[in-house]
């Protein structure tokens, strides 16, 4: 494409010609990012030319060489020890160990300054140095802290190097720095964005790979909030790392990112670095350098308490001082006096306060649109032409208002400010604003660079705002930014507008807002759904109020609302059929909710009789869904195992996997296949969310998966030693997911009390403020191992009661969660123990009648060893016989061991004595291969009372967290270090810290001696 003319160009980039010509005449210092995207794509460049000529637009302040704003006596003085601090932790970070600094001053302290001379030095001869500044005007820009740093390392890589620096869990990294087809296409979903920081922070791994690295970022309080995250998130990860991460921001500067900051500044190993007043004798030397050698002591006194030692502050009064020929003796004190308190009005406003009108309307046009605005556009909005701009420029850099260099930029932030509160005020700041954004529209600029403008400008109606504000929101959607589009759509919504363009808009921000703040979502969608009338927009806010409203432990009226919206759905049937797909959807997620909580379960079962009489065969994702959220009702009572498997099975058939964006159907799934003993299915299935959450960056759906992985294994009869914690570095118990939580600490509980630890089962399952927000199939689980505990410490009455309470809410409802919850077995032998045969007589028939109905040998084997329990004599024998033989056909191995001990004592008890050895040595071997000290040492003392002697007893398994285990598993199948942070979002030495915890907890020799030591929580696969 060489052979373009200008306006051919233009026209296949979507610019003006006006536009190309500037750009190559020159007239703009530097294009606008946007500018160069379009020129990217319509000049056909990719790779590495792409990247470069990317890298080459504006990023919000231009790049230049560092300018020391103390030009005037050079050195720094009274920064030594400070220095001496951030060379420390550059040591640290090219050792590999990783370190922060945060530079803290006010405003004209000598922040930068003291970033460019350790910059300097550290270029010479040190490690890579990329720079970054945040900009007042630049807050709301998404990552455009990061790209200024990250962009230049990507545009000098070749394209292999550039692949793969973005490959593995670095892949979601391109969606926040718009790069690699990613900003042309649509953006991740809510569920995968929420994982762009994991992915940015192993891009960072993977470009240390190739050296030390620091990244600097000047006035971090005005970057945005995005990229201050991700710097936080990097920040707790950086040991171990050939990284160091270097901010300088004021304190209390009230922005957005402060608190991000704050959380920083409080990391172990960062550094503070605060800068001081300069001493009296370094005023004393400035004095004398530009005043004269002769300065009198009391002068540089005066002048260093007018200043308070700030170093901006006292250079520009010596500046004035000499301007204004005061000689630096005793007696002119006085004069340095009169300036105390209003240094920058009485120097730099004063000396603009004498200049012409036309530099006062430059001075304000640069006031509005900030550092690095083009010479152009700032002439226009100050109704100049542009040499005469320049030209004035160059007059305000010669009275200290404008920094050297060919860009517009002002010599300090505290000049711009101090000016725009004396000369612009705030309604005229607000009305530059809206100009600058017209102008910059005109002139084709980026919607973000406009919106900019925009959030500073007061509304007026015209609808050309509310478009730039919602294209501006759009390009950020999806790119792990959610509060940047929030911003910008809030502000849309403050413009004048019809209730017809208000309900479209309402719902884009609704939908927006789910990721930061639930409360402000369900306002906003509550009144889409009032003005929006297109049944499908309509039905797109239920689909997320209901989520908003469930979120809110609100689940009746999140099921008013979805029925309303099925009901408005059925009236738009026009024969197409997407009427009646979308209302599949909206039909599933009714009965997600309905069954979460027992209010709502009534109407939730009434729904699902009605799909099912449908026969939905899964042709279609909208049945597919119904047909998985069915299978929640199956487990609920209303159908069997084999119903169950049935309706999942159709909708994997039908391909769920591939539509179920946010991973929960998919679990819904396994969890059915839990339910049902298909367990190598189940596993198979949370493999595939832990691979997703790995490349996600989910914690959430890592939590989950392993936590059902442990399940799995529980099912399975493996009775892992575990801890009372979850063991993740990166994750607090009180963070993870409240349903995740509860499942977690009920396999803590289990694990404990087969161990016989039940003063720690029963901390680890103590009722919180939490309990009652998870529903009751979660719910039910938790409370049948809180009653064992209750059994086991020989409190029958106590487990008791809450059975019975439990199972009052059951019948209540008209559920059953056999499956997962069979309290009527549990709640008989606790009778049993009472004296109360008839009481347990009558829950262990029932529970036997409900799990031949149910239909799997699990569930048919416990209910026939409680009834041979409680039966006693022959028949009872007869009953544990037939459970013994059940669950030999499943794959609960611990239930079969339960199933042979109590035998075992039957056939004691009639006088079968050497049978009774037998099934006692069976349930031995069992139990103790299922890692159960409880069951085992029952086993022994029966077995020793009949003549036995059993084996010694093996020492205790050491516990470890769920974590551990897994990375115990992972290590034993030949995964890297590297391999294993991926996989469980952790860091490599993350990695190489658990490997050693658990190489010492197990007496192992290091890393190769743990292979096979593993206790199984789900076969991992060889890498």
């Amino acid at each position: 494409m060489a052979g373009l003319t200008q306006e051919e160009l233009a026209e296949a980039a979507g610019l003006s010609a006006r536009s190309v010509r500037d750009l190559e005449r020159g007239r703009r210092g530097r294009p606008q990012r946007r500018t160069v995207e379009q020129l990217v794509s319509a000049l056909g460049l990719a790779g590495t030319g792409a990247a470069a000529l990317v890298a080459a637009g504006r990023r919000g302040r231009p790049v230049e060489p560092p300018v020391d704003r103390g030009r005037e006596g050079t050195a720094l003085l009274d920064r030594s020890e400070q220095l001496a601090v951030v060379e420390l932790a550059a040591a640290e970070a090219r050792a590999g160990q990783g370190a922060v600094v945060l530079v803290r001053a006010g405003a004209g302290m000598g922040k930068t300054s003291l970033l460019n001379a350790w910059v300097s030095a550290e270029q010479a001869g040190g490690m890579r140095v990329v720079r970054a500044d945040g900009g007042e005007l630049e807050q709301d820009f998404a990552f455009s802290v990061l790209r200024q740093l990250v962009e230049p390392l990507l545009a000098r890589a070749d394209p292999a190097r550039r692949e793969r620096l973005l490959s593995g869990p670095a892949e979601l990294a391109s969606y926040a720095l718009r790069v690699d087809g990613a900003d042309g296409g649509a953006g991740l979903s809510p569920e995968a964005s929420l994982g762009v920081l994991h992915s940015l922070y192993w891009l960072m791994v993977h470009v240390a790979d190739d050296g030390p690295l620091a990244l600097v970022v000047d006035d971090a309080h005005w970057a945005d909030v995005p990229s201050v995250r991700w710097l936080e998130y990097l920040a707790r990860r950086v040991r171990g790392l050939p990284l160091l991460v270097v901010l300088a921001t004021r304190p209390d500067a009230g922005t957005q990112v402060e608190s991000l900051l704050e959380r920083i500044g409080a990391q172990p190993h960062c550094c503070p670095v605060e800068l001081p007043a300069l001493a009296t004798d370094s005023v004393a030397a400035l004095v004398r350098t530009r005043l004269g050698d002769e300065a009198d002591p009391r002068f540089a006194a005066a002048c260093a308490e007018a200043t308070r030692g700030n170093p901006l502050l006292l250079r520009e009064l010596l500046r004035t001082l000499a301007d204004a020929g005061v000689r630096p003796v005793g007696d002119q004190a006085r004069v340095v006096e009169e300036f105390q308190g209003r240094i920058l009005a009485g120097t730099v406003v004063r000396r603009l306060a004498g200049e012409p009108e036309p530099v006062r309307l430059l001075v304000r046009a640069l006031v509005v649109l900030g550092d690095g605005a083009g010479w152009q556009v700032a002439a226009e909005l100050a109704g100049l032409g542009e040499a005469r701009a320049r030209e004035l420029g160059r007059r305000l850099q010669r009275i200290g208002v404008l920094a050297p260099g060919e860009t517009a930029r002002f010599e300090h932030p505290l000049v711009r400010a101090a000016i725009a509160e004396a000369v612009v005020g705030p309604v005229e700041l607000a009305d530059g604003h809206a100009q600058a954004a017209e102008l910059l529209r005109r002139e084709g600029v980026s919607e973000a660079e406009v919106a900019a403008h925009l959030l500073l400008a007061e509304p007026n109606g015209e609808a050309w705002r509310v478009e730039v504000l919602r294209e501006a929101a759009r390009a950020t959607r999806g790119r792990g930014a959610p509060e940047v589009t929030v911003t910008y759509l809030r502000r849309a919504l403050h413009e004048p507008m019809s209730v017809k363009e208000r309900g479209p808009l309402l719902l884009e921000l609704g939908a927006d807002e789910l990721q930061v703040d639930v409360g402000a979502a369900r306002h906003r969608l509550a009144r889409a759904a009032e003005a929006l009338t297109d049944p499908y927009s309509r039905a797109q806010a239920a689909h997320l109020l209901a989520n908003a409203l469930f979120l809110e432990q609100q689940h009746e009226d999140a099921v008013d609302v979805l029925a309303r919206a099925v009901e408005d759905l059925r009236e738009a049937e026009d024969g197409s059929g997407l009427a009646r797909e979308v209302s599949w959807y909206l039909q599933a997620q009714m009965l997600l909710i309905g069954y979460d909580q027992l209010s709502t379960l009534p109407a939730a079962r009434l729904r699902a009789r009605r799909l099912r009489d449908h026969k939905l065969a899964g042709d279609t994702p909208g049945e597919c869904t119904v047909l998985a959220a069915l299978s929640v009702a199956a487990l609920s009572g209303d159908g069997s195992a084999a119903i169950a498997d049935d309706l999942v099975d159709r909708a994997l058939r039908g391909g769920l996997a591939g539509t179920d964006q946010s991973q929960i159907l998919l679990s819904l799934a396994a969890l059915a296949f839990v339910a049902t003993d298909r367990l190598d299915d189940a596993a198979a299935r949370f493999d595939q969310i832990a691979d997703v959450a790995g490349r996600w960056g989910s914690f959430l759906m890592v939590s989950a998966a392993l936590t059902w992985q442990v399940s799995i294994s529980r099912h399975r009869g493996r009775q892992l030693a575990l801890t009372s914690d979850f063991g993740h570095p990166a994750m607090t118990d009180e963070g993870m997911e409240l349903r995740v939580r509860t499942a977690m600490m009920t396999q803590v509980g289990e694990s404990m009390i087969e161990r016989g630890d039940l003063a720690g089962a029963q901390r680890a399952l103590a009722p919180d403020a939490d309990s009652d927000r998870v529903g009751w199939a979660w719910q039910g689980p938790m409370l049948l191992v809180r009653s064992r505990v209750h059994a086991e410490r020989g409190n029958p009455a106590a487990a008791l009661a809450i059975l019975l309470e439990y199972g009052a809410q059951e019948r209540c409802a008209q559920v059953t969660n056999l499956a997962l919850a069979p309290w009527r077995s549990q709640a008989a032998l606790a009778h049993h123990a009472l004296g109360q045969r008839e009481d347990a007589l009558r829950l262990a028939v029932e529970e036997l009648e409900l799990a031949h109905g149910w239909g799997t040998e699990r569930s048919i084997g416990v209910a026939s060893r409680c009834l041979g329990v409680v039966t006693g004599g022959a028949e009872g024998v007869a009953l544990l016989r037939e459970a013994v033989a059940a669950l030999e056909r499943s794959p609960a191995r611990l239930e079969l061991a339960r199933a042979q001990y109590d035998l075992g004592i039957a056939l004691s008890r009639s006088g079968e004595a050497d049978r009774a050895r037998q099934s006692l040595a069976r349930a031995l071997d069992l139990a103790q291969a299922c890692g159960s000290v409880l069951l085992a040492g029952r086993a022994r003392r029966a077995l020793t009372g009949l003549g036995v002697r059993p084996r010694p007893v093996p020492p205790p398994v050491p516990s470890l967290s769920m974590t551990e285990h897994r990375v115990l598993e992972l290590v034993g199948a030949g995964h890297s270090d590297r391999q294993i942070a991926q996989a469980l979002l952790l860091t490599p030495q993350d990695v190489s810290v658990l490997i050693a915890r658990v190489a010492r907890a197990l007496g192992a020799s290091g890393r190769a001696d743990l292979v096979g030591r593993g206790q199984g929580i789900a076969p991992a696969s060889r890498p």
